[in-house]
């Protein structure tokens, strides 16, 4: 066997079934859109549901500590929305994503001493998807609560 007949047969690879060339660029953009896409997607969500859980504390922390330093016990609802909707877009959450309620556990909140709690609950949409019709595609909803001691 000759030096050349020699190089020639090392050069060829068992199992080599002809010219390959340009297949793992085809291989590597597949993999990519296949793997890639789903983990992007996946930590989108999981943002959108984080951004969610601060903007919920934060509006529920707000509002409480609005109903309760409110002077006048007739604005003290109008000022818990309004710092809700503030707190929410700080966040660039639609106001209309959130629930609010109120309670006195003692019944009232008029009085000096009284517990005010307000709970914030954030409907977080499907990242990338639009309502379709009667269909609104909703993640999660996220929920916080805050309570504070009414003081003038």
């Amino acid at each position: 066997m000759s030096s050349s007949e020699l190089s020639a047969a090392l050069r060829r690879r068992p199992g080599h079934a002809g010219d390959e060339e340009g297949s793992s660029i085809i291989e590597f953009v597949v993999l990519t859109a296949v793997l890639l896409v789903p983990v992007v997607y996946l930590i989108v969500a999981v943002s959108s549901l984080q951004v969610a859980s601060y903007a919920s504390v934060g509006a529920a922390d707000q509002a409480a500590k609005m109903h309760a330093t409110a002077e006048n016990p007739e604005d003290s609802a109008s000022r818990a929305e309004a710092a809700v909707s503030a707190a929410l877009a700080d966040y660039d959450i639609d106001a209309s994503q959130a629930e609010i309620s109120i309670d006195c556990p003692a019944g009232s909140c008029e009085d000096d001493g009284d517990l005010v709690s307000v709970t914030v609950d954030v409907t977080v949409p499907v990242p990338l998807l639009s309502s379709l019709g009667s269909w609104d595609p909703t993640l999660a909803t996220v929920s916080s609560n805050s309570v504070q001691v009414r003081a003038q």
